[in-house]
This record gives structure tokens, C-alpha cells and sequence, in this order.
């Protein structure tokens, strides 16, 4: 009991687990081609392991500057968000997400060439005029930039749109008073001799500064998704305006933007028709196989030091070998789930329990799923129902009643949390049959029939059905993750 109390799998969200996450993290080929600068785009469905990969780049700054890479981060790996500020006072348009987008990556790289002590005479210069037009706040955490950046745009604005009788100086073009060094196009020589510089200038002057250091930039940006939470016209400017500047800087050949999203949110941007997708090539889309997942496993099992100690397990040997892995793997948790010769083994009714009808599986709900068999375990045990056998740590009967509460959690906090529209018509699929068809369907959901097809299409397209058959006669099977939430019944809709 005392070994099982001490046992964790770490935390199924990434942000509350930063600091551990190099003690287990899976060294998966799309952390090597991240790490080797080969993609700049990572997507992934929620939970599969963007926000990990973003913390775990984050902590690798120091072995990036030894490649002659700097990194900085354009969001907290945790904690509350840099952007939210924008829900409650949002951008008018899309243009001034390009324009704070810009300015904010300037000044966050000033930032950052600062802790490196990064100098020379365009590096003097860029600072200089982000100085200038009061773009480097005294406090010069993320929020403050942020911030900074937010004033002097709003100032941009209302120069842009000045009214007749307003007081102009006739160097500058701007209202008198007012001291704005940065435009977003190109000024005029009577303005570059006010000091008035375009921003493509300033980028120019970042670009040639990383050459004389020898060093090019990387600038990450992670947890889009939280930051423009509840708004989906905010959402959606922000982020087509992030992939605008992405193609705006890519001349810069120093400079490469990081970005890590969800993949729900960016085919939904494509489909609205998106002309700047043609410009990403260096992406990759996050996956995991039995044998990875297994792996993610075992080395979040052998992180447990009071579980190495007591059964005496040689680390490096274990994670050496697959087959050790496998072995170890059976050794502390049941061969089989559901007994019996035609049953799938554990790791496979595990991930057949845990993916969605897209047939993605994610390691948010495995770890979540492994947490909570051990709390099961813990208190059957406590209350006379230990069906542990030889070493097992996790009993069948656990894994079965941990999988309610990860079916509970991943509809709620996610599916409903996610699309809100959708939760009604969910719930009334409550006690019903797990494979179901249109027909079927319109009964449930009491609607017309080019509305069912819709709604049964987007359910699809989130993975809460699997279509199954074909086009002429498709059905949709509900994936076990959601089953036990919603009390469904095995077997075919009449």
C-alpha cells in the first residue's frame, strides 16, 4: 500500500509538469526534428504532447545556444496566459494582430539578446529605437511588452486617422508630443530624416545583427488555443495574422517562427480559405504508436525512485530495449484487461479504450487514465477487493473503473468545453445503442434530415463518431472512450 501511495505518472497536462518533464520525456523523432530546426510548424490534437515539446524546447536553451541558437519564448509555459488581456480589450482587425505580432517579437528578442550579452552596431541600433518610441518597458516581463506594444499601436492608429486643426510637426508627421519612430510601411525622406524607420528595417537590422553574432533566432509561440479561449473571431485573427507575419519574416533567413497548434483549430482556419497555407512546408502533425506509448509509460513508471528501489530495476537497462520495456510492462500490470484467447493485450485494449474515432490516442488521457488506476487500486485494496496477482501494481478491475472517470473528464472538459453546441445533442444520445445511422439518429436528436447529417458530420469530424460502412450506407460507432460517460449499449440501432 505505502509503494502505491508513492507511485505517480506525472501530470496529463504539460503546464503543470514543466519542471519534471526531462526526467521522462520521450525522445520521439518529431522532438529530433524539432530539435534539429527541421519543422517549424508542430500540430497535434489536445493532449498529444505540443505544449510538452514547448517546454521541453524552452528548457534547452542552453544546449540550443551551443548549436549557435538562440531561443525565446513569445508565451509562459504555464500559468495564466500572456495574451487574455486581448479577450478583454481584443484588436480591431486582423492588420493590427500582424502589427502587435511584429512589434512583439522585436522586443522579446531584444529581451533575450540581452541575457546573452548579444552587441554590436545593429543590435545598438534596433534597441535604440524601440527605446525611442518607448517599446522596451521597465518591467520586461511578457505582460509588459505586451503591454508596450498594445500603447504604441493605439497611438499609431489614432495618428493614422488624425482629424483637421490637429497641431502636426512638419518633420515627424505626427501630432506634436508625440514620438513614434516605427511604421508599418515605408516613410518618406522627410520622415527617415525625422529617425522615422519602417518596421522590414528593423527586422533588417535583427537579421544582420544574428549574422555578426553568428547565431539565428528562434521564436516559439505555444497555447494559442487558451489564450483566445470563448472567441473564435479573436481566435481566428489572431492566428491568421501570426501566419502572415510567419511568411512576412521568412525572408529573414536568421529568423525562424516556432508555432504549436492544435490541428482542429488550424484545418478550421484552412477551411475558411487561408492563401498563406501554401507557404508552410516545414511542418509535422504529432503521433504516437503502441510502441511509443508504451515507452511514455514505463518511463513515467521508472521516474517513481520508491519503485526502482523496492523491485531493484536496472533504468538504463530497461530503456535500452523495447523488449525489456514490453517485459517490465507485463510484469507489473495484467497481460489482458478482458480475459480470454480472443482479447487484445492490455497495451492494446488500453489505446483501443482511449483514442477517438479519428483513431487518434493521446497521451493526456493514458497518463490520466494510469493515475486514477492507481487511486482505484488504492482503494479497493483499502477495502478488501485486492485482486493483485504476483507483482502487479494496477489490477484489471482498476484499469476498468479508472476508465469511467477518464470517460467523464475527456467529455466534459474537453468535447464540451471545446463545442459547447454540440454538448445537447450528445446527451440525448444518453442510454442508446453504440452504433447508430441517420435514420436512427433524426429520432434521437428530433431534427430534420439535412440538419442530422450536418450535426452527425461535425461529430465525426471531432471524433466522438467513427464512420463506419460506406457513403451509401455509413454508420456511427461511438468510440469506448465516451460509452461509459454517457451509459451506452453494445450493439446496432434499429
Amino acid at each position: 500500500m505505502e509503494l502505491l501511495n508513492s507511485i505517480r505518472f506525472g501530470e496529463r497536462i504539460a503546464e503543470k509538469e514543466a519542471q519534471n518533464l526531462r526526467h521522462y520525456f520521450v525522445t520521439t523523432e518529431d522532438w529530433r526534428r524539432l530539435f534539429e530546426g527541421e519543422v517549424d510548424i508542430i500540430y497535434g490534437t489536445k493532449g498529444a504532447g505540443k505544449s510538452a515539446l514547448y517546454a521541453v524546447l524552452d528548457q534547452a536553451k542552453e544546449s540550443l545556444f551551443e548549436k549557435n541558437i538562440l531561443l525565446t519564448t513569445a508565451e509562459n509555459p504555464r500559468g495564466n496566459t500572456v495574451f487574455e488581456g486581448l479577450v478583454v480589450d481584443p484588436p480591431t482587425s486582423e492588420l493590427e494582430f500582424v502589427r502587435i505580432w511584429k512589434l512583439y517579437f522585436l522586443i522579446i528578442t531584444v529581451e533575450e539578446f540581452k541575457q546573452w550579452g548579444v552587441t554590436n552596431d545593429s543590435f545598438i541600433e534596433l534597441k535604440g529605437i524601440l527605446e525611442e518610441s518607448n517599446l522596451v518597458p521597465a518591467r520586461t516581463n511578457l505582460r509588459s511588452i505586451l503591454s508596450a506594444v498594445r500603447k504604441y499601436i493605439s497611438q499609431l492608429i489614432n495618428v493614422e486617422s488624425i482629424q483637421p486643426g490637429v497641431d502636426i510637426n512638419d518633420f515627424t508627421g505626427h501630432p506634436s508630443g508625440v514620438n513614434l519612430k516605427i511604421t508599418f510601411r515605408e516613410p518618406s525622406p522627410k520622415e527617415q530624416s525625422a529617425g522615422i524607420r519602417s518596421i522590414d528595417y528593423l527586422y533588417e537590422l535583427l537579421d544582420e545583427s544574428l549574422i555578426n553574432f553568428g547565431y539565428s533566432l528562434w521564436i516559439a509561440v505555444d497555447r494559442l488555443d487558451v489564450a483566445f479561449t470563448e472567441n473564435l473571431e479573436l481566435e481566428t485573427n489572431a492566428l491568421r495574422a501570426l501566419f502572415k507575419v510567419y511568411r512576412d519574416l521568412a525572408p529573414y533567413g536568421q529568423v525562424q517562427i516556432k508555432i504549436f497548434l492544435r490541428d482542429d483549430i488550424w484545418n478550421r482556419i484552412v477551411q475558411e480559405g487561408f492563401r498563406e497555407a501554401n507557404h508552410i512546408t516545414k511542418a509535422l502533425t504529432i503521433s504516437w504508436t503502441k510502441e511509443s506509448i508504451l515507452n511514455l509509460i514505463i518511463r513515467r513508471l521508472l521516474n517513481n525512485s520508491a519503485f526502482v528501489e523496492q523491485f531493484g530495476i536496472n533504468v538504463v537497462e530497461v530503456l535500452s530495449d523495447y523488449e525489456n520495456q514490453e517485459k517490465l510492462f507485463y510484469t507489473y500490470f495484467p497481460r489482458q484487461i478482458d480475459v480470454g484467447d480472443k482479447k487484445p493485450a492490455a497495451i492494446d485494449w488500453i489505446i483501443s479504450r482511449i483514442k477517438d474515432g479519428n483513431g487518434v490516442f493521446a497521451p493526456r488521457e493514458i497518463i490520466h487514465l494510469f493515475n486514477e488506476a492507481i487511486k482505484k487500486q488504492i482503494k479497493q485494496i483499502e477495502i478488501g477487493q485486492n485482486e493483485l496477482e504476483g507483482d502487479w501494481i494496477i489490477s484489471r478491475r482498476a484499469f476498468k473503473s479508472a476508465l469511467e472517470i477518464v470517460s467523464k473528464i475527456r467529455l466534459e472538459q474537453t468535447i464540451y468545453a471545446e463545442y459547447p453546441d454540440l454538448k445537447q445533442y450528445i446527451q440525448k444520445m444518453q442510454g442508446e445503442k453504440t452504433e447508430q445511422r441517420l435514420d436512427s439518429l433524426q429520432k434521437i436528436w428530433d431534427i430534420g434530415e439535412k440538419e442530422t447529417a450536418a450535426i452527425a458530420q461535425r461529430l465525426s469530424d471531432i471524433g466522438f463518431f467513427e464512420e463506419r460502412g460506406d457513403k451509401h450506407d455509413i454508420r456511427y460507432w461511438i468510440p469506448f472512450i465516451y460509452r461509459n460517460e454517457l451509459s451506452l449499449v453494445q450493439g446496432a440501432a434499429e
